[in-house]
């Protein structure tokens, strides 16, 4: 867990301790100074804590900020110990919470003495979750607020030492500043001209997902060409079953490919080739706009894998390709990221 560069007065402050009722505060006092107590939290870590920059509110004798748990897993076998679920009439039994979020705050008592007030202050199913889980009556179970108790009361000030002495060996050189705020300058044009890309609904792509869900296999070439309207090219593949394999042009954009191979691997695979973000996808999922965290997050109860790998451009050059792959069901699924951004998706009924 890491702090933002500068702490952040946030004005929602007051809002966010009023915000969800979980009527559950655990306080107690740790014989520290407030302001060791605000350095060392950031150090805190479990197996679902994440290395990320979290708001921070400060003034002289009071200091508040979050730890947030995330992927908490849910079902009929496996709870996860550090919430209480509460489930709306008719849910199921598995859920999945995508975030949960615990308000840490420090008052000052003497300059040996603080007041430390723990408090659930919200939870975040994911998409699939949302309607079944009643996040008013969800509780902590006490788990995480033990284990952050006992982080305070027993960490090591030699750990705080000797932090301070790498921070200060690392102290960065003018040329590393410069470098820095160069590569800051780009990532805001980025940012700027990402936001000039005018965003797209395709009624080919929402007709393909009418279902709004990946098509399930097995499946046939009719299936694709009844939705699309179009009729495919059928071309030659030697390890294709019949020695052929379908390929549909789509709004000039798109290319659609359907297979099923001598070896039982059957798939169909959906190519973007455009420059404006399109929307027509199943999931929320929008080409040239999804990034690979977003859908690593995005598909995280399917234990989605983010990883790199290589392509052939052509026989002697080979590019960097960043994938997205989970399964769901009985398909597997593959998301590609060729330009940072969603530009394929690949759906099969074996893991490739």
């Amino acid at each position: 867990m890491k702090i933002k560069s500068n702490y952040k007065l946030f004005a929602v402050i007051s809002s966010l301790c009023f915000s969800l009722s979980f009527a559950q505060k655990v306080e107690f006092t740790v014989p520290e100074n407030i302001l060791v107590l605000e350095n060392i939290i950031f150090d805190f870590k479990n197996d679902f804590t994440k290395d990320i920059a979290v708001d921070a509110a400060a003034m002289e004798d009071d200091f508040s900020t979050t730890v947030d748990l995330f992927n908490l897993k849910y079902d009929a076998g496996n709870n996860n110990p550090y919430l209480s679920l509460a489930l709306n009439k008719g849910a199921k039994p598995k859920q999945f919470i995508e975030r949960a979020s615990w308000m840490v705050t420090f008052k000052k008592i003497s300059k040996k003495s603080t007041k430390v007030t723990i408090d659930l202050e919200s939870i975040v199913p994911d998409r699939w979750s949302k309607k079944e889980v009643d996040v008013k009556l969800t509780k902590s179970t006490g788990k995480v607020e033990n284990e952050i108790k006992e982080f305070l009361l027993t960490y090591k000030k030699t750990k705080s030492s000797a932090r301070a002495t790498a921070d200060a060996a690392a102290e960065p050189t003018e040329v590393d500043i410069a470098a820095a705020e160069a590569q800051a300058v780009a990532q805001m044009e980025e940012l700027d001209n990402r936001k000039l890309i005018q965003q797209t609904t395709s009624k080919k792509l929402q007709t393909l997902f009418g279902k709004k869900q990946f098509i399930t296999l097995p499946t046939t070439a009719d299936t694709f060409t009844k939705l699309l309207q179009i009729q495919p090219s059928e071309l030659e593949c030697e390890s294709c079953k019949g020695g052929k394999y379908s390929s549909w042009d789509i709004d000039e954009v798109f290319n659609l490919i359907y297979a099923k191979m001598n070896d039982g691997l059957e798939y169909y695979a959906l190519q973007y080739y455009g420059d404006q973000k399109v929307s027509g996808l199943p999931y929320g999922l929008v080409f040239n706009e999804s990034s690979a965290s977003e859908c690593k997050t995005r598909f995280a109860r399917y234990n989605a894998q983010l990883y790199q790998t290589t392509v052939e451009v052509d026989a002697n050059t080979s590019s960097a390709l960043t994938v997205v792959s989970f399964k769901m069901d009985n398909r597997f699924i593959r998301l590609e990221f060729g330009n940072q951004y969603l530009t394929r998706l690949f759906v099969s009924n074996k893991e490739q």
